[in-house]
């Protein structure tokens, strides 16, 4: 999901002036770098998010990553870039790619613990109680494969929320969220500052709403293809046997289990978004089909994980989703494809680089172990070199592949 350049799909207007939220990344005055202590120092600094904001891509955006950054480029003794190699390491797990990802989850868990915790304190009903959160399972973190400065694809946390929300739809809970992840969350493990991604949040009754506006439409559509794929499966049917006789009940049921309840096979967005695309078309507001587009991402991946992992998730809201038409055929994401496409032995050609990294990393010099570094850390904000391109480019350029599929869901 797009975050764009003024940043209201991340906070509201409050939020923004609450947490000094101005779409560009700060400058870090004052610090000089004369050893590995220095830069250590300096790269604590860029725990904070707002020192790295890389949700705007001017020119003037880019020059004060460089110079936020640019300490990096002061080291140049075997000593001091040996020292600042082990200590980065010893805090990110790198290279162990479990060890980072076990990194990665840790770090999001206690931190958005702590903000549930604090956020909590003086309310009653605890609105910011955690119900579920999760990301991607077929992305680099999910195969446990990631790299410090990750971000969490398509990541999600649901909160509770309360009978006061009514008011303003969740708004308020919601961003105040985001507000405490974007101040509190360490970006050296765990990024916000990929370009056009983000968490999303939404309260239980936002999904329950969302869902009651969009499952009369979905039933519809599913209703829809599946008489129009039985009208083709029939006419095939009777091509090849005219004298079959065909139970149209039992027809029925096997089309929906086909086409509908098992996990899609192609991993073409255009393609596999059939459902969506059709739904799309009978959203008359541009406003609620992005919303739709936007709830889908997000819902998929919760869809995703309660299959793989149902255990403990009594709530509800769990039952709402595995009954809505909409969060059951909706498929923007994939994920199932993929998924299958992995247990056949598929693997993104960057993860199986960053396997054989694990090894290699070990007797490279020191200066290229150095060099290395510097670009997973400029990773955090996708400003890594081509040096290492191996271990950050995708095999296919992602944009251009979901851009049909996107423009048909406007």
């Amino acid at each position: 999901m797009k975050i764009f350049c003024n940043s209201v799909h991340f906070f509201s207007e409050n939020q923004r002036s609450k947490f000094s939220f101005k779409g560009t990344p700060q400058k870090i005055y004052g610090m000089d770098v004369r050893n590995y202590q220095d830069a250590l120092k300096y790269w604590e600094v860029l725990k904070s998010a707002k020192y790295l904001d890389a949700h705007c891509n001017s020119a003037y955006d880019k020059f004060i990553r460089k110079e936020n950054y640019s300490f990096l480029d002061k080291l140049t003794s075997y000593y001091d870039k040996s020292n600042f190699v082990e200590k980065f390491c010893d805090y990110t797990g790198f290279p162990n790619l479990r060890n980072i990802s076990d990194k990665i989850d840790s770090v999001f868990k206690n931190c958005m613990n702590q903000i549930s915790y604090s956020l909590n304190r003086s309310n009653y009903n605890s609105p910011y109680d955690i119900i579920d959160f999760g990301y991607d399972p077929t992305c680099s973190l999910g195969l446990r494969k990631a790299f410090p400065g990750s971000d969490l694809d398509k990541g999600y946390i649901i909160i509770r929320g309360n009978e006061y929300e009514s008011k303003n739809g969740g708004r308020e809970l919601v961003d105040n969220f985001k507000g405490e992840l974007w101040e509190n969350l360490d970006q050296r493990i765990v990024s916000l500052n990929h370009p056009n991604t983000e968490i999303s949040i939404y309260t239980k009754k936002q999904i329950e709403d969302m869902l009651s506006s969009l499952d009369e439409k979905a039933a519809k559509v599913e209703k829809d293809l599946l008489v129009k794929q039985s009208l083709g499966t029939l006419a095939a049917m009777a091509a090849a046997s005219p004298f079959m006789l065909i139970d149209g009940g039992a027809l029925a049921g096997l089309l929906l289990a086909k086409y509908f309840k098992k996990p899609y096979v192609t991993t073409d967005p255009y393609e596999a978004g059939k459902f969506n695309r059709k739904l799309a078309s009978k959203i008359v507001g541009k406003d609620e089909r992005e919303n739709a587009k936007n709830f889908a991402f997000f819902i998929e991946i919760v869809r995703a994980n309660l299959k793989r992992k149902p255990f403990g998730k009594s709530d509800s809201i769990f039952s709402r989703i595995k009954e809505s038409p909409f969060a059951q055929n909706s498929n923007v994401t994939q994920v199932e494809a993929w998924q299958n496409k992995i247990n056949n032995g598929y693997l993104k050609s960057k993860l199986r680089n960053r396997m054989q990294l694990e090894s290699d990393f070990y007797s490279m010099s020191t200066d290229t172990k150095y060099d290395l570094v510097k670009d997973v850390i400029k990773y955090g904000t996708d400003d890594q070199g081509s040096r290492f391109s191996q271990y950050f480019k995708n095999d296919d350029d992602i944009a251009n592949r979901y851009e049909r599929l996107l423009q048909s869901l406007k």
